[in-house]
């Protein structure tokens, strides 16, 4: 190890990303194309659940941590994500009855309140930095939000609000956010930041807040092409967007069409469902025969919804499931259930659930294969987040169709 070190610090994480017996083996898997066992949804579910709960314990509660990276191991405490995986600990606790799930959100919201800048805004990036960022901010509403509904604390409340006067504050007249944006430009993605602001003015009935939200939205429509595709959906606007803020972008339009319920709000819920159909014809289209089962959803994708890579965002995966389960829902259109459940099977044969490596156990990688480009080599918390959230949605679907009762949402 000591002549690793004399690479440079750059060349001694390179090298200790395939140094270490457990990488190794994560990497030779994925090489040879070996698929993991599929276990129960149960089993998949509670490595995943077991996952977080180490992610929050080695930053010693202080948020979550943002993954595991094979170059530097558990990375510092993140703001957003520690934000949005607030709901998910509150849904598996009140799924197993388990109020230490609950405690974990409460001990995560505080968190996000002790590090809460003045203006009421949510800090940008890895770590305690001192710059706002408006995404991030719109995420940890929604977990104070959800905080709010289960133990009533107005601590929570509060928090909520004050970020959302933030966001009204800086937000542009034509409803898009430029400002204390990633990359300093608009996003199609903030719809998830609009969806923030409708569950605080469920909770509020302040009318500034639908106001800002339904701008955001119309904005975001005036962006869409007639095949469905909108843009601005990336990080850049160079780079064909991920799955990942496709995903962002349509669950943001469909979650808030549910709480607009108007004409804003049907068109949003029908340029979704536009925008989905072609992921899932797609998804469906990919295969060898027809009798098979379709190859993985391409990362990223084209104007003409053409793929862009060869290799899959899983993070994405995830949250594409999600959509096709909350489109399922609305529809009963069972093409968006059978795409989910194969998606999601997807997800479960990449991961590990009897490695060694604590970083890896349960987690969901970045990309597959795992040297993919979204997070080369890293297990990022909010692939763990969105997987759990699928799982328990599936879960909760599957019970209906089978009792014909109802289960909780994701």
């Amino acid at each position: 190890m000591t002549a690793l070190r004399k690479l440079g610090s750059k060349g001694y994480r390179l090298a200790r990303s395939y140094s270490r017996p457990s990488h190794l083996v994560a990497i030779a898997r994925q090489a040879c194309g070996r698929r993991g066992r599929l276990r129960s949804d149960g089993d998949h579910l509670a490595a995943t659940i077991a996952w977080l709960c180490r992610s929050q314990d080695v930053v010693g509660g202080s948020g979550s941590s943002s993954g595991y990276f094979f170059e530097t191991g558990w990375g510092p405490p993140y703001p957003e994500t520690t934000g949005y995986i607030i709901p998910t600990f509150l849904r598996y606790g009140d799924l197993c009855g388990d109020d230490a799930y609950v405690d974990r959100a409460v001990s995560l919201g505080d968190w996000e309140i002790d590090i809460q800048l003045a203006s009421g805004a949510v800090r940008g990036g890895q770590g305690i930095n001192d710059y706002p960022i408006v995404f991030n901010t719109g995420q940890v509403i929604l977990g104070w939000c959800s905080l709010y509904r289960v133990t009533q604390e107005k601590r929570f409340l509060d928090a909520a609000t004050d970020a959302a006067n933030w966001l009204l504050a800086v937000q542009d007249a034509d409803g898009k956010w430029r400002k204390h944006t990633f990359m300093d430009m608009p996003h199609a993605y903030h719809t998830r930041v609009a969806w923030s602001l409708l569950e605080t003015h469920r909770l509020t009935a302040d009318e500034r807040f639908r106001g800002a939200a339904e701008r955001n939205i119309a904005w975001t429509l005036s962006c869409a092409r007639s095949n469905g595709w909108i843009e601005r959906m990336g990080f850049t606007l160079e780079e064909p967007p991920l799955t990942h803020t496709i995903a962002y972008t349509l669950r943001g339009l469909l979650e808030s069409s549910a709480l607009l319920a108007n004409n804003t709000g049907a068109d949003a819920e029908s340029l979704v469902m536009r925008a989905a159909d072609k992921t899932l014809r797609h998804y469906e289209l990919n295969k060898r025969t027809p009798e098979a089962v379709p190859g993985y959803l391409a990362a990223s994708f084209k104007q003409d919804w053409q793929p862009a890579h060869t290799s899959s965002c899983l993070v994405g995966n995830a949250q594409i499931a999600i959509l096709w389960l909350k489109i399922y829902e609305r529809t009963k259109d069972a093409r968006f259930l059978n795409g989910a459940l194969k998606m999601l099977d997807h997800v479960k044969w990449t991961q590990d659930l009897s490695s060694h490596n604590p970083g890896i156990r349960g987690g969901i990688a970045g990309s597959y294969p795992i040297w993919g480009p979204y997070l080369r080599l890293a297990y990022p918390n909010w692939a763990a987040k969105f997987f759990a959230d699928a799982l328990m949605m599936q879960e909760s679907l599957m019970k209906t169709l089978e009792t014909g009762t109802s289960g909780d949402r994701a």
